[in-house]
């Protein structure tokens, strides 16, 4: 296939991102943090503390931790007030608002044997607002920390990236970005977006020669 041959990004809607284990590629980049998960599966710890950088699957894995105990996923602005019958809630994109309201839940599923997992940007020390408890709190619990992607993990991120908003691009435009970009989520994501926006604009196909043109014009 050339690059006439590749095929034009349409203006479709964005498919559900998948959230099953099938779909977690697994690398040296984040396999530390997938062999955290599975150990705090085999233990008693109560709450598990999944961090780092944005889009580097943290609510993925979250889902992934939060399933295998047939648990339900929230964000910062819900927590159940029936927990009889939850055995797991993983909450995502923390820090909360609210830091005392946060540390009062924590406490109260805590007690009431719900296990937890905890997703968020950054280190979980800047979760805590200020609160030293619940900061001492976050730092003592068991942690996966996902880190910026490998080449291997950062084309199978620009792939999943280019299915998420349907379009297909020949598999050679992903071989001659992937060793060109930084290795960094932000500039996958940026690739993408600015790929499609590109080709919309100027009714072009994604091609090797515009993967060029665009990756000259990403400032990360």
């Amino acid at each position: 296939m050339n690059d006439r041959d590749a095929q034009l990004a349409l203006s479709l809607p964005s498919e559900p991102p998948r959230y099953d284990k099938d779909a977690f590629f697994i690398s040296d980049a984040n396999r530390a943090a997938w062999q955290c998960v599975k150990s705090w599966w085999a233990s008693s710890e109560p709450v598990l503390v999944i961090s780092g950088p944005a889009s580097a699957g943290k609510t993925h894995l979250l889902h992934i931790a939060v399933k295998e105990l047939s648990g339900n996923v929230a964000d910062t602005h819900y927590w159940s007030e029936n927990t009889e019958r939850v055995a797991c809630i993983g909450i995502d994109d923390l820090p909360a608002s609210d830091s005392k309201q946060f540390l009062s839940h924590l406490e109260g599923l805590t007690s009431a044997n719900v296990r937890l997992v905890l997703a968020g940007n950054g280190h979980p020390a800047e979760w805590a607002g200020g609160l030293k408890d619940l900061r001492t709190r976050l730092e003592a619990m068991p942690r996966a920390t996902l880190g910026e992607p490998d080449e291997a993990l950062l084309r199978t991120v620009i792939a999943k990236s280019f299915r998420d908003r349907q379009i297909l691009v020949d598999p050679r435009v992903i071989d001659y970005a992937a060793p060109r970009l930084s290795r960094t989520f932000a500039a996958a994501q940026a690739f993408v977006t600015l790929s499609d926006e590109k080709a919309l604009k100027t009714k072009q196909k994604i091609s090797t020669s515009l993967a060029q043109k665009i990756i000259n014009d990403i400032p990360i």
